[in-house]
């Protein structure tokens, strides 16, 4: 039987994971969308499917249905989707039918991989951890809750990145280094050094951009 999922955001980012949905389905049908939940949009439907209301809807359905968190922003993801798991709502994690996903990996509540994700063997995602198409995790590398990495970054083996962390498309990440919580890697950069919490680093090799801070 399909598992009934909503899910909370109905920007972008939500809509693509409706897409990715569909893609599971295509092979296997395992969900039945029932729509997006959206505190601030007033669309009926969303690339086909209802808005069926704010995120309280949830908490009236958190027995038979579960919940995928597509809001873009870091810490009102945070905010609203461990707030809700405290009230029992189940978190689903969408993972791509063309993600790889090795053995001994943790995936915490409500993660969402995209197309040609990699993980390499006995890594851990935190919840809420968004990895956008194409980006490979390399062996023991450990993610925070909440962060997000994008198109076509890789994290080497050994890497330890926070929680909330923002890193951009095409990031490079060399082996065994630290990103702290709540830094920004900006799209391009090579990482060679452990990034302080909380900084924002740009280029090649990445430095610290206070001014962007």
């Amino acid at each position: 039987m399909a598992k009934k999922i909503v899910l909370l955001g109905a920007g972008g980012l939500g809509r693509e994971v409706a897409n990715i949905i569909e893609g599971i389905n295509r092979r296997e049908e395992k969900y039945e969308l029932l729509g997006f939940l959206d505190d601030y949009s007033t669309a009926d439907s969303i690339v086909g499917y209802p808005r069926l209301g704010g995120s309280d809807w949830i908490l009236e359905h958190k027995d038979e249905v579960v919940c995928t968190c597509t809001i873009g922003d870091a810490e009102a993801k945070a905010r609203v989707q461990s707030e809700l798991m405290k009230q029992g709502v189940r978190f689903e994690s969408i993972i791509a039918p063309t993600a790889t996903v090795a053995k001994r990996v943790e995936i915490g509540a409500g993660c969402i991989l995209y197309w040609h994700v990699g993980i390499s063997i006995d890594c851990k995602l935190g919840a809420g951890v968004l990895l956008n198409d194409s980006v490979i995790i390399g062996h023991d590398t450990t993610i925070g809750d909440y962060t997000s990495i994008m198109t076509r970054s890789t994290i080497s083996g050994n890497c330890q990145i926070g929680e909330k962390v923002d890193i951009g498309g095409h990031v490079f990440v060399i082996p065994g280094k630290t990103i702290g919580d709540g830094a920004r890697v900006a799209a391009g950069s090579i990482v060679f050094s452990n990034v302080r919490a909380g900084a924002t680093v740009l280029g090649n090799p990445a430095k610290r951009m206070k001014e962007l801070e």
